[in-house]
């Protein structure tokens, strides 16, 4: 029988969609380009995991959420 990944039980629908837009913003962050390429991937931006992410973020209506310049100016 496959076991499936499933929250813990009793988390609520807003906390689960909570984590996940937090996991979005932080894929993004971690894939942000420096110079039109993302450091984790290496290939051109968008990368996949960064398109994926903002897909996320566009369902849930926060599709123009950069990270601060503070964030991109340390990486």
């Amino acid at each position: 029988m496959a076991t499936h990944a499933r929250p813990a039980p009793g988390l609520a629908t807003v906390q689960l969609r909570n984590r996940m837009i937090l996991s979005a913003r932080r894929i993004i962050t971690e894939h942000w380009p420096r110079v039109d390429r993302c450091p984790v991937c290496g290939s051109g931006w968008p990368c996949p995991p960064t398109e994926t992410a903002y897909g996320y973020l566009t369902s849930v209506g926060q599709g123009n959420w950069a990270p601060p310049q503070r964030t991109r100016a340390q990486r």
